[in-house]
């Protein structure tokens, strides 16, 4: 049963075994019950014709399932959310649930009207998709939809997350350190796959001292990967400065912090995958 739903004890009478009453009792927390969180509980019943107590195991199941993307077929390469694939590539829900197991998966692509999954979903042409995802467990639990971004375009720019510098500064904080090692393992995953990492800067400054200090960022994230056991030559460092940015606070326009953080940013792009090496979802 949900963790979070009532529990009805009913009887059948002897002379009545088609039907089921409500066991009475004056105790409120009786019938129904409430369980008191997920995981085990025990209902003891006395049964007086065989002079014993039979004792009732219920499993209260309190988590959602979880669920993802695989590829069948076609995945380039895989950062957290952000799936590479080859056009005509074919993907699926993949959903786990640790007790109940699951109902039912559901897609979305592109703002679409959810449907249950029965067939792989093929992903065509040169664009970027935005699919949503989630699943049923066989007690009701429901996840929350899961976003995941599908491209099969080239050249596409992914933000990397949670990479940081000190104000003029290329030194990597702790925070860029350990999504890093997260890319590190993806790269040793996918190890057919070569990016270029490309550093963007604000605004504020000179433009000379912002394209020299993204270049130094570039390098700096390129530097830590090689030391980390990633081949340089599927390594590229560059520094765009000021000259991409991604909203409108350009030099002169007044904008809040928030903005400029926007962009201030590091970027990936796959810019060469070698040839006959799997490409599977791992």
């Amino acid at each position: 049963t949900r963790a979070d739903a009532p529990a009805y004890i009913f009887i059948s009478p002897a002379d009545k075994e088609g039907e089921l009453i409500p066991v009475p009792s004056s105790d409120k927390a009786a019938n129904p019950m409430e369980w008191d969180g997920p995981g085990k509980h025990y209902i003891v019943h006395k049964d007086l014709k065989r002079n014993m107590n039979v004792r009732f195991r219920i499993m209260a199941d309190g988590k959602a399932p979880s669920s993802s993307l695989h590829f069948k077929k076609g995945l380039i390469f895989r950062y957290n959310n952000v799936l590479f694939a080859e056009s005509g590539s074919l993907a699926k829900v993949s959903a786990s649930d640790d007790m109940t197991g699951i109902s039912k998966s559901f897609i979305s692509v592109d703002s679409a009207t959810f449907e249950v999954q029965t067939e792989p979903r093929v992903f065509s042409g040169n664009k970027e998709y935005n699919v949503k995802v989630y699943s049923i467990d066989n007690v009701g639990n429901i996840e929350e939809p899961k976003v995941f971004k599908v491209i099969t375009t080239t050249q596409a720019a992914v933000k990397m997350d949670n990479i940081y510098f000190a104000s003029n500064s290329s030194a990597l904080t702790q925070a860029s350190i350990i999504e890093l090692n997260k890319l590190v393992a993806i790269l040793k995953q996918f190890p057919h796959v070569h990016l270029e990492i490309g550093a963007h800067t604000d605004c504020n400054g000179e433009g000379d001292y912002n394209q020299r200090l993204s270049e130094l960022r570039a390098e700096a994230v390129v530097t830590y990967l090689k030391a980390k056991g990633v081949s340089g030559d599927r390594l590229t460092a560059k520094g765009y400065g000021e000259t991409m940015l991604i909203n409108d606070c350009q030099a002169g326009v007044v904008c809040p912090e928030s903005k400029h953080r926007e962009n201030r940013r590091v970027e990936f792009i796959i810019v060469k995958v070698d040839e006959n090496q799997p490409k599977t979802d791992k």
